[in-house]
């Protein structure tokens, strides 16, 4: 019980950081970014909905084929990856990534080896939105004083290389078998027991070449689609001020924060990211927080969508049969 209200009040730190921003927001100047709107930019960012959902059903059945369960067909992975979608921003344990496996569980489809599988195609969002953060931070090493730009923008460049260059290097098993085992002589001798218990897990996974290379596009594909859609809603807006690699930084930097178990959809740790983003270029926190409202109807739109699914394909009960 005292966990469980403990892990409630972690979630409420992003609904009282955004009772904060509101309370110091001009709401007068909020109303008036919100009128003046334009809706064709909102309204493909919409659209695009389709793309994004089967660029990801794309890279979890190179995930499943590499790991010989037998994925169905991308219009069934896509549809189950929208019912995750509308679960996960709806329940507060966020579980549309196991409901997912539930709709796949057979007898050739363990659920320990389906959870993995999720935890590989996550681990690959993971690494391109820290990318994106990275290149955000470049793009801001001009705030800074001129003597120390460049050494800025190498640093947050050079690790965005190392961070996606690592990603195949752990999804091939003879590389990474080589890094965990250099990274076991640099832990302490009373946790390498703990340490070779979680890296068992990783046993199964022995993406190919050509798959870790299909992944990597995959995952650029999934990336871009977010990007792009996300950057249609700041030319709504009319915020012509932000570059292109500060709205990929600001992308990046809210999807990693929106998987810490601090918020409910993303509630706060958006606009704080979106404050300072705007402050930085002379935007009031109304357009943060007139824009956040436009990233909400994204999140509505894949609440209703994948509600729709969810009648079409119910979850799945321990008796039913999966494709």
């Amino acid at each position: 019980m005292h966990s469980h209200f403990v892990r409630w009040g972690m979630r409420l730190i992003g609904p009282v950081l955004l009772g904060f921003f509101l309370w110091h927001t001009d709401l007068t100047l909020l109303a008036a970014s919100l009128q003046q709107v334009d809706w064709w930019p909102v309204v493909v960012s919409l659209v695009l909905m389709p793309f994004f959902i089967i660029v990801k059903a794309w890279r979890w059945r190179i995930i499943l084929a590499e790991l010989d369960l037998n994925p169905p067909g991308i219009g069934f992975l896509s549809s189950i990856y929208t019912v995750g979608l509308f679960l996960g921003s709806t329940t507060p344990g966020q579980s549309g990534d196991f409901v997912k496996s539930l709709y796949l569980r057979a007898p050739e489809r363990p659920m320990p080896s389906l959870l993995f599988s999720i935890f590989v195609e996550r681990l690959c969002d993971v690494a391109a939105m820290a990318v994106m953060a990275m290149i955000g931070l470049a793009s801001i090493a001009t705030t800074f004083p001129a003597d120390a730009q460049q050494s800025i923008q190498i640093a947050t460049v050079g690790l965005a290389v190392l961070i996606f260059s690592m990603l195949p290097a752990i999804l091939m098993r003879t590389s990474r078998q080589w890094v965990l085992g250099v990274l076991r002589h640099l832990i302490p001798g009373r946790w390498r027991s703990r340490y070779d218990r979680i890296t068992e897990q990783f046993r199964p996974l022995n993406i190919g070449g050509r798959a870790a290379g299909m992944l990597i596009v995959a995952t650029l594909g999934s990336a871009l689609s977010t990007a792009i859609r996300i950057m249609l809603l700041f030319w709504a807006l009319g915020l012509e001020r932000i570059p292109l690699p500060a709205i990929l930084g600001s992308t990046g930097q809210i999807s990693l924060l929106q998987a810490l178990p601090i918020s409910v959809s993303g509630l706060g740790v958006r606009e704080a990211v979106l404050i300072g983003l705007l402050g930085a270029y002379d935007y009031a926190s109304a357009f943060a927080i007139a824009l956040s409202g436009l990233f909400m109807l994204i999140n509505v739109e894949h609440i209703i969508i994948g509600f729709l699914f969810s009648l079409r394909y119910p979850i799945p009960t321990q008796t039913e049969s999966t494709p």
